[in-house]
C-alpha cells in the first residue's frame, strides 16, 4: 500500500480546460475526448485507491489483482494523455513514483493468486507479458516515463515486475535492457526486441558513432508511424476515439536521453517528445529535483529552504527553513498544503 495518498483535489485540477486546448501536443486528440477519458481514468484510479484498504481482506485475490491490474493501465493512458493535451511535464514526474509503487502493488496481487487455489489451472503468466500488446501498454511506457522523468535510478524495480515469469522463460527485450542497463548492470541484453518494430531499429543507435546518432533517429522517427502498425496505439485517433491517448515515441526520447544525443536537428519531429528529453536532461543536470513533492499543512514550520507552493494559491513562493508556512484563507481547496516545487530555479524577469 502506498505511505501516502496522492493529493486527490491537485490531481483534478490538472484537467486541462477547454479554452487552453489549443495548446495540446496532440492535434488528434479531441476536446471532449479528453474531457470525458480524465474523468473516467482518474477517478477509476482514486476509486481503487481509496477502497482497497475497506476490501483487502475479504475481497477474492483475483479481484484485487485485476483491478489494480486495472488501475496501472489506467495511470500510464492518463499521463500520455495528459501529455498529449499540453499539462506541465512536471505533472508526470509526480505521477510515475505512485505508478511505480501500484505496479508492484498489482505484481504482489498477481502473484498471490497465481499461488492461491483460485488459481485453478496452475498457469503462472507474467505480470507483463513482453510479446504482447502489454509491452508497449505497461512495460514501455513505465520504463520510458521512468527515465525522462528522473527516476532513472529506480529501474532495477522496474525490472523485477518485468522478470516475473519472463526471466525463466529467457524472455528479456533487446529495447528495454539497452535503456536500462546504466542503472541495472549485469542483466542480459539481446538482440531481439521481443515486439520487433520499430523498437529494433533503435539497436544501431546504440552500436553506433555519437555523430551518427541524429541522422539515425531522424530515419526512425520519419519511419515511426509506418513501422508501428502492429502495435496497439496506431489508427486509435478520430471518432471512436475511446482508446487514444496521443502518437509518442517515448522510446525515441529516452534513447536520446540515455545516449545523450544533441537531438536539436529532429526535436521538431513530428511523434517525438521533445520537451520530456529536456526534463530529463534538467533533472539529470541538477536544474531540478525529481521525487515525490514533500507535503507541509499550513501553519507548520517550513522543512528546507527553497520553493514551495500551494493548489490554494496556484503561484511558488520561496521560505526558509523554520518559517512558518501561511494559510490561505477563503480558498476554494479548503486546508492549506503546500508542496515542494519541482522547479527550484528563480523566477526570471516578467516570468
Amino acid at each position: 500500500m502506498n505511505s501516502e495518498m496522492p493529493d486527490w483535489k491537485n490531481w483534478m485540477s490538472w484537467k486541462v480546460a477547454e479554452a487552453g486546448f489549443t495548446n495540446r501536443r496532440e492535434q488528434y486528440l479531441r476536446p471532449a475526448t479528453y474531457q470525458k477519458r480524465f474523468d473516467d481514468k482518474l477517478g477509476g484510479i482514486a476509486l481503487v485507491t481509496t477502497d482497497l484498504p475497506k476490501h483487502i481482506a475479504k475481497a477474492r485475490k483475483g479481484g484485487l489483482m485485476t483491478s489494480t491490474r486495472r488501475r496501472l493501465w489506467n495511470t500510464l493512458d492518463w499521463m500520455s494523455m495528459q501529455y498529449s493535451a499540453g499539462a506541465p511535464v512536471e505533472q508526470l514526474a509526480e505521477i510515475w513514483p505512485y505508478a511505480l509503487e501500484w505496479a508492484e502493488e498489482y505484481a504482489r496481487f498477481d502473484k498471490a493468486y497465481d499461488d492461491s487455489p483460485e488459481n485453478t489451472s496452475g498457469d503462472r503468466i507474467p505480470h507483463v507479458a513482453l510479446e504482447e500488446n502489454e509491452y508497449w501498454c505497461v512495460a514501455l511506457r513505465l520504463v520510458c516515463f521512468g527515465l525522462l522523468t528522473g527516476h532513472a535510478e529506480q529501474m532495477p524495480r522496474v525490472m523485477a515486475i518485468l522478470d516475473y515469469v519472463n526471466a525463466n522463460l529467457g524472455i528479456h527485450d533487446g529495447l528495454l535492457e539497452r535503456l536500462v542497463a546504466p542503472w541495472a548492470p549485469g542483466r542480459p541484453i539481446p538482440d531481439k526486441a521481443t515486439r520487433h518494430l520499430p523498437y529494433r531499429k533503435l539497436f544501431k543507435l546504440f552500436a553506433t558513432e555519437p555523430d551518427k546518432r541524429p541522422a539515425l533517429m531522424a530515419t526512425y522517427l520519419d519511419e515511426w508511424y509506418h513501422a508501428s502498425r502492429r502495435e496497439p496505439y496506431i489508427d486509435q485517433h478520430g471518432e471512436g476515439d475511446v482508446a487514444f491517448y496521443g502518437y509518442w515515441a517515448w522510446e525515441a526520447a529516452a534513447t536520446t536521453f540515455v545516449l545523450g544525443i544533441d537531438d536539436s536537428s529532429y526535436r521538431e519531429m513530428q511523434f517525438y517528445p521533445a520537451d520530456l528529453a529536456d526534463l530529463a536532461r534538467r533533472i539529470a543536470a541538477g536544474e531540478l529535483v525529481a521525487h515525490r513533492p514533500e507535503r507541509r499543512a499550513g501553519g507548520e514550520s517550513c522543512s528546507r529552504t527553497g520553493w514551495w507552493y500551494s493548489p490554494a494559491q496556484g503561484t511558488r513562493r520561496y521560505f526558509k527553513q523554520g518559517d512558518v508556512l501561511p494559510i490561505i484563507d477563503n480558498s476554494d481547496w479548503g486546508d492549506t498544503f503546500w508542496l515542494w516545487a519541482l522547479d527550484q530555479s528563480a523566477p526570471t524577469l516578467g516570468g
